[in-house]
């Protein structure tokens, strides 16, 4: 694979190389679309178009969003910052949390209408777009998602050797879980997954005491987003992948790769695009995890992000956009067009 394409050099590289028509994945937790997320859904999108239509190419990508319902509800393990490698699910997936509001039956019920909202508006200024919306859990009987997940139920290991040989992180022998089933009776994540054979999976649950031998495709699981990332890869032929700068720091660029060689060969025209990072007003990463989230003025950020060249943005104070909700949020978006002239 490619070198990776790092912040805005990178994005003006890559946009000199694409022909305008290629399949961009991009991923999401569905449980909120804080700044740092606007950064890597919206902002970098649009600023790639802009760069393609500077360059007399007009842009007519296809995003495929990933709506990463098979992810954790929350990151646990013996130090999930320190540890990042030796994680799994606080309670469940996000597939079956509860929707903090209570309007809908879960989190990404609530969240991906959001979304698609919000990704959608960089039609407005680039109208040939496309845009694809898919959630993990509807990939869960494709045949390269299947044998890679029953993989990592079966053999973690093999999984942990990758992220030690390739990230600069520490990975503890323990525990090395990166995927597991969700209780069908009390849609908990702690107790034990058996593969049993290649037709019988077998679930003995820590919380319930519910034990439950049945086929793959009976069962709901959570799975950790690295390996699920070659999965997904395989089935949709990306030709690009963009993501935080966090997942670069993870050494995701090398883990991916070598994920993908074995288990899937090579994928030599994979590209990968990094984007900065967003600092929050604390001073430290924008995320949920960390309680420091914000909705952010679209507009404002992208013309920041235009000019900033480091793998990170600091969010000034006057950046901050004062709604109640996600829905309120996605209104600012629904007729934006940001105007501004070429360099």
């Amino acid at each position: 694979m490619e070198k990776p394409y790092l912040y805005l050099s990178g994005l003006k590289k890559l946009a000199k190389k694409v022909k305008g028509t290629e399949r961009i994945h991009i991923g999401i937790r569905p449980y909120g679309f804080h700044g740092g997320n606007a950064l890597s859904l919206f902002v970098y999108p649009y600023l790639l178009c802009k760069e393609l239509k500077r360059l007399g190419k007009e842009p007519r990508f296809t995003f495929f969003i990933s709506i990463n319902d098979f992810e954790q509800d929350e990151l646990d393990g013996p130090d999930y910052r320190r540890y990042p490698f030796n994680i799994y699910p606080k309670n469940t997936s996000l597939q079956h949390t509860p929707d903090e509001s209570g309007c809908c039956k879960n989190t990404v019920n609530h969240w991906q209408p959001i979304i698609e909202q919000i990704v959608s508006s960089l039609k407005n200024n680039y109208p040939k777009l496309k845009t694809k919306f898919i959630r993990n859990s509807s990939l869960k009987n494709k045949k390269h998602f299947k044998k890679l997940l029953i993989d990592t139920l079966k053999n973690p290991n093999n999984q942990a050797e990758i992220f030690k040989k390739y990230s600069d992180k520490e990975v503890l022998d323990s525990p090395i879980r990166y995927a597991g089933i969700i209780c069908p009776e009390c849609k908990k994540s702690h107790g034990v997954t058996t593969v049993m054979s290649s037709k019988k999976i077998q679930w003995e649950c820590a919380t319930c005491d519910c034990t439950i031998e049945r086929p793959y495709e009976y069962f709901s699981y959570w799975w950790y987003h690295k390996p699920m990332f070659a999965a997904r890869m395989r089935i949709f032929d990306m030709d690009i992948a963009m993501s935080g700068a966090d997942h670069y720091n993870e050494g995701d660029y090398n883990i991916r790769a070598h994920l993908f060689k074995k288990y899937f060969k090579n994928h030599p025209r994979l590209i990968m695009m990094f984007c900065p990072i967003l600092m929050a007003r604390d001073g430290q990463k924008m995320s949920k995890s960390r309680h420091n989230e914000e909705f952010v003025k679209i507009k404002e950020l992208t013309l920041l992000a235009e000019k900033t060249k480091a793998g990170f943005i600091i969010l000034p104070d006057e950046l901050i956009e004062n709604v109640k909700n996600g829905r309120e949020y996605a209104l600012t978006f629904k007729k934006i067009k940001i105007k501004q002239k070429n360099k």
